[in-house]
């Protein structure tokens, strides 16, 4: 009977195993974007690859999508900077090496 019973622990070990290492991968790739994650208001966009926001302090800043970008709007869709709106919340997620090419523009519900 042990022998039928070792398989299935140690299968059942090994999915465990994997489950907890997915998680673990997800929970620092989650970390990672969080610090290069900001968000704001949307003032204005250039030609579909520039933008300009204003962060939770009033100070405007620019910035220039990533030519792999998404960007997403209050519906979960792809969209365009140009279907943003101005003073639409938004939270925009860079690149680690340049704060000022943005990988991910989000468009935010008002809570």
């Amino acid at each position: 009977m042990t022998y039928r019973a070792f398989p299935l622990m140690l299968l059942a070990f090994v999915v465990a195993l994997l489950a907890a290492a997915s998680l673990v991968a997800e929970e620092r790739k989650k970390e990672k974007d969080d610090k290069n994650t900001h968000e704001g208001t949307f003032v204005s966009a250039k030609d579909d690859k520039e933008f300009t926001m204003k962060d939770k302090d009033g100070k405007e800043h620019s910035h220039m999508l990533d030519k792999d970008a998404k960007v997403i709007g209050t519906d979960g869709k792809a969209a365009k900077l140009s279907d943003l709106m101005k003073d639409q919340k938004i939270r925009v997620t860079t690149k680690a090496d340049d704060k000022k090419v943005a990988t991910k523009v989000e468009a935010v519900k008002d809570k």
